[in-house]
């Protein structure tokens, strides 16, 4: 079962920051998450809320503001004072190091209530700037993105997003095209991880917190799951495979 590391090591660094994914890239992780937003310019920044307030020290929507002006907030010093200093990464800033490594990048689409136009375009045309198409998975809870970056770049894979399980997913899956499920993990969701797996879908699960709830995952047929405390899970679940 692989191991996805959750807005980068978000369990011990501020999350979706290049402090995070550096940080989660000293474990032997087999990709990294986060999500994507869009900015005044029409720049995709990576950051999970639509306002800056939870995880910077301003505050407003990322939409309201340039990166440039974005960057004069510190993204690290709420989370620790010694990570003072980190900034909103932009996903040119990610995709530059990430091309340096080798696991897969998890990019969620967060739904855009402005500046939408472009936007699906826009970070598609980033991955293929850094030649990563063949590591990039796409991802959102809004579902028609992931049509769109279908109708853009079939060759991308998509996974669409949910918190409880799709009436006939595999259905669903083929008629967004999508390859893979992202599900939040529950007892009842548990119930269809490995009939999905079966037919040919990809299920990676998040909300995995313990060691108990991973072991279920992997004995269901879980490609993945997406962690918050990546060190704990790969020193668990890589030493039982080597």
């Amino acid at each position: 079962m692989k191991i996805i590391a959750h807005r980068g090591n978000k369990r011990h660094t501020p999350e979706n920051t290049m402090a995070a994914f550096r940080s989660a890239s000293m474990y032997p992780v087999d990709g990294i998450e986060f999500d994507l937003q869009f900015t005044k310019d029409k720049i995709p920044v990576v950051i999970h809320d639509s306002t800056i307030d939870r995880t910077t020290n301003g505050s407003g929507a990322v939409s309201s503001y340039t990166l440039s002006e974005l960057q004069q907030f510190d993204a690290g010093v709420l989370f620790d004072e010694t990570f003072f200093g980190e900034r909103i990464p932009t996903f040119s800033d990610v995709l530059t190091w990430a091309s340096h490594e080798a696991f897969q990048l998890h990019v969620e689409l967060k739904k855009q209530t402005t500046q939408e136009n472009d936007f699906v375009k826009r970070c598609i045309e980033e991955i293929i700037d850094h030649d990563l198409l063949h590591r990039a998975v796409i991802s959102s809870f809004y579902h028609p993105y992931l049509v769109e970056v279908k109708r853009l770049c079939p060759d991308l894979h998509t996974a669409f997003l949910t918190k409880v399980p799709i009436l006939r997913a595999i259905k669903y899956a083929k008629k967004i095209e999508a390859e893979a499920i992202h599900i939040r993990h529950s007892y009842h969701a548990m119930r269809y991880y490995r009939r999905w797996a079966k037919k040919g879908l990809t299920v990676r699960a998040y909300n995995v917190h313990t060691i108990k709830e991973a072991m279920r995952c992997a004995a269901r047929n879980v490609d993945a799951i997406i962690t918050n405390d990546p060190k704990t899970m790969t020193d668990t679940f890589k030493k039982k495979q080597e």
